[in-house]
């Protein structure tokens, strides 16, 4: 029993909706709280490098505070999560035996006091991250530096955003700032302000522990806390290059010259293209760079041929009668030939296998769906001078995601 055809969807253009969208991953603005930093009655290790003056200094009275045991402290660097420090306490019969901060490279002070109050705290409750351990987080770091720093890490808050909350708190304090308050981003501005964060972020990553990147760290994550984009997931286009998918691209109904040239820049970039004549619709397969750059250079080819065209119809006319309709044809078929001319000419590595990868999975999405193509017949274009010469000078121009697209042409 044969197949029946999918009906397409369209989208607000009147395209249908692509068959195989590319899936690019998604990754929050700072990485999770690592919910297991309490080890219940198992054997401590043994002592390690306790860490700087101030911060064994700090220890000693944020012990007193908590009136706590003595207990050993330990810090070994961690990895680079974005200017954050992780902790671990172990507890023995409720009480605390050591504790380890493992602060990456671009973690500053107020990161690594916020952590090591994070872990004093645990103690005092001896409980997971509930509600009671806020209060007794809250209530030990207000002691330290002062509750007008800790208005906003309310326990009602989950655990995340309180330390994150203390976190700014205790930078202010000792940076002999105002405390930390919340902001409302203007409407239209979130995604202006967090590229203003995502660059702080990459400026910190190319530099781990150099102190503009520590400077650099903390500003990315005060404005993810104070403006609450803890959570916020922004779009990793790491590897959706190399996707396979499709995309639809309109042309002028019953227009042979853009249907020539979608084919000719298709298989230049390795892209597998059929077309529907009537419905004036490319269709695109093949890798997401591929495809991408193909869209674009076929935009801005048919505006640069149609720009020639009229200017070419405009001088025609001045001296000859009649419509200039025909030689307009004329002028942008003999374009198009003459530019599929100079994309034949140029060598792309890889081209030929994309191509080959690119039919087999159009063939693959056609047979999920029931469908099939055909073959089109041969078109003649009639030629004309001027339209050879805009299409041989016409660029090669370089298109975004078009990795493997050779340098503008002159």
């Amino acid at each position: 029993m044969a197949q029946v055809p999918i009906l397409p969807e369209f989208d607000e253009d009147g395209l249908p909706v692509a068959w195989a969208p590319p899936t690019p991953r998604a990754e929050p603005l700072l990485p999770g709280s690592d919910d297991d930093d309490v080890l219940v009655d198992q054997p401590p290790p043994p002592p390690a490098e306790p860490g700087d003056a101030w911060l064994i200094a700090l220890c000693e009275e944020l012990r007193e505070r908590a009136d706590l045991e003595p207990f050993d402290l330990a810090v070994e660097p961690g990895p680079n999560r974005r200017g954050l420090c992780t902790g671990r306490v172990w507890l023995v019969d409720g009480v605390a035996r050591f504790v380890r901060l493992s602060p990456c490279p671009n973690a500053d002070r107020a990161e690594i006091a916020a952590t090591l109050a994070h872990e004093i705290a645990h103690p005092l409750t001896n409980t997971g991250h509930d509600r009671r351990f806020k209060e007794a987080l809250v209530e030990l770091v207000s002691a330290q530096w002062g509750p007008e720093f800790f208005r906003h890490a309310r326990p009602s808050r989950p655990y995340p955003e309180v330390d994150r909350w203390v976190v700014s708190g205790i930078r202010a304090a000792m940076a002999g700032r105002p405390p930390p308050e919340p902001k409302l981003c203007p409407e239209g501005d979130a995604a202006r302000l967090v590229t203003r964060i995502r660059k702080l972020q990459a400026l910190a990553a190319a530099q781990p522990g150099e102190p503009e990147a520590v400077t650099a760290c903390a500003r990315a994550n005060d404005l993810i806390t104070q403006y609450e984009l803890g959570s916020y997931q922004v779009r990793l286009d790491e590897g959706i290059d190399d996707q396979m998918v499709d995309k639809w691209v309109g042309l002028r109904p019953r227009c042979v010259w853009q249907r020539h040239l979608c084919h000719s820049i298709a298989r230049f970039f390795g892209v597998f293209s059929l077309s529907m004549a009537r419905a004036g619709r490319m269709h695109f397969f093949g890798r997401h760079a591929d495809v991408v750059a193909t869209a674009y250079l076929v935009e801005v080819t048919i505006a640069a041929i149609e720009r020639g065209a009229d200017a070419h119809a405009r001088e025609w006319k001045k001296h000859n009668r009649g419509s200039a309709r025909s030689e307009k044809v004329a002028f942008c078929g003999s374009a198009t030939v003459a530019f599929a001319k100079k994309l034949r000419a140029l060598k792309v590595d890889d081209t030929e296998v994309h191509f080959d990868q690119a039919r087999v999975f159009a063939g693959d999405e056609h047979l999920k769906r029931g469908l099939r193509w055909g073959t089109a017949r041969r078109t003649t274009v009639t030629h004309n001078d001027a339209g050879v010469r805009h299409g041989e000078s016409l660029e090669v121009v370089r298109g975004l995601g078009a990795r493997r697209t050779p340098r503008r042409l002159e």
